[in-house]
């Protein structure tokens, strides 16, 4: 656990960590490339080596070599699995690596993962590879992990899937369906949620060799395509480095963010529009985000369609604020790693946070201060360090159960924040 108290200034540079998005799918598109490729500045987090393990099982050639900061990757084989793949907490890794496992050359192939994991929803691509052909199941037949995929050749020129419950299963159908002798449309059946991150899948693959066009109703994957092999350098992550920008809006500060790229199709860049909406005068260079906090923030607005995210950082920017800060569009955002808006409400309430929890967002009177507070974060990692910067700021000390979790996409959040002179010390249970 996680002891955090209040902490009067912060002051340094630091490096935003690699990008979990961009190093999950450069991870598997490598293993499908015939050849030869390099991830550089990968994400170490628990999540993508959870892809490194699934392609491992699917026939690709992994080598991480920690010194050079890369992770050499022989693809283009895929084989049947000798055990079942257990990926851990990574939605990303399930939902991608369903999808690609049709195409083993023989048997099945069995995916599962941990508790959180296998309460996450797998039907909508389970009833989607359906439409083309491939027989893949839940194996308690609620549309949870375990799932089990059979080997199968792709037929079918059109895939009908949601937009609003996962842009995951989007990106598996993008990642499979190259694979396919003929050119599929996916049609989208109700409105995309989280696009940034289709974008990011479509930026990916552009890079691989794999070509994809949007049409009027979702998108258009070229068939008979092979994926090539590239040397790929992982940007910045700009989720993990919303805890650092609001840590330094809301504390006395002089901080600067490396490895941001101003152009990034990372949706969650939105967290520079947000703290300057809400008052804050954040610079922001080609490569860098540079903040000297503090700012008296007034609260605002913020439609999460496309950020869910990013939802744990606003609701603490929102505690701080002056006014009103609502939350909406985020029916999808209890659908993460635990119900995020309803962590939020109970345990932000905790500190004294005025925090109304509604079905699609949160509504979050500004109170200006916390107290400091014993925080349950239901082994999610966007918990842990949102409610690390609340901690820093509110009076007193705040106990945070369960940091462990930052593995998952920031392993070494404590260390940052600790060079940046917050007050945080770890207790061994």
């Amino acid at each position: 656990m996680l002891i955090v108290r209040k902490t009067d200034r912060l002051e340094g540079t630091v490096k935003a960590p690699p990008s979990k998005s961009y190093t999950h799918r450069a991870v598997i598109g490598a293993s499908l490339a015939d050849g030869e490729s390099k991830i550089i500045n990968p994400l170490w987090g628990a999540d993508c080596l959870s892809s490194v393990h699934g392609c491992r099982m699917l026939g690709a050639n992994i080598e991480l070599n920690k010194e050079k900061d890369e992770w050499i990757v022989k693809g283009g084989e895929l084989k049947t699995p000798d055990n079942v793949i257990d990926i851990g907490n990574s939605g990303t890794t399930l939902r991608i690596l369903t999808s690609i496992a049709s195409q083993i050359p023989k048997g099945y192939a069995i995916l599962t993962g941990d508790d959180s994991i296998r309460k996450r929803p797998m039907q909508p691509l389970l009833d989607a590879l359906k439409q083309l052909n491939i027989e893949a199941f839940s194996s308690k037949l609620d549309g949870t992990a375990p799932i089990i995929v059979k080997s199968g050749k792709i037929k079918g020129n059109e895939v009908k899937i949601r937009g609003d419950i996962s842009s995951q299963f989007i990106t598996s159908l993008m990642m499979l369906l190259p694979f396919n002798e003929e050119d599929t449309k996916i049609i989208l059946t109700s409105p995309l949620k989280s696009k940034p991150y289709i974008d990011i899948t479509l930026d990916i693959l552009n890079k691989f060799g794999i070509k994809i066009d949007k049409t009027d109703n979702g998108f258009l994957v070229y068939g008979n395509q092979k994926y090539k092999a590239i040397d790929y350098i992982v940007e910045g992550d700009y989720s993990s480095a919303s805890y650092l920008i609001a840590a330094g809006v809301l504390i006395n500060s002089n901080i600067t963010i490396e490895n941001l790229f101003a152009n990034s199709k990372q949706g969650d860049r939105a967290i520079i529009n947000i703290v300057r909406e809400m008052g804050a005068d954040v610079k922001v260079k080609k490569d860098k985000v540079m903040i000297e906090g503090e700012y008296n923030l007034e609260g605002i607005d913020v439609d999460v369609k496309d950020i869910p995210d990013l939802v744990p950082t606003i609701a603490v920017l929102g505690c701080f604020a002056d006014g009103k800060t609502e939350i909406y569009n985020g029916e999808h955002v209890r659908l993460k790693e635990c119900d995020r808006l309803r962590a939020c409400a109970i345990e932000l309430k905790k500190m004294g946070a005025d925090i109304k929890e509604k079905p699609d967002g949160l509504i979050i009177r500004g109170v200006k201060k916390l107290r400091g507070a014993k925080l349950n974060t239901y082994n999610d990692h966007r918990l842990v360090m949102a409610f690390t910067v609340a901690g820093l700021k509110a009076e007193g000390e705040t106990i945070i159960e369960g940091e462990e979790a930052v593995k998952i996409s920031f392993p070494n959040f404590v260390d940052v924040m600790k060079s940046l002179g917050a007050n945080i010390e770890r207790l061994s249970n």
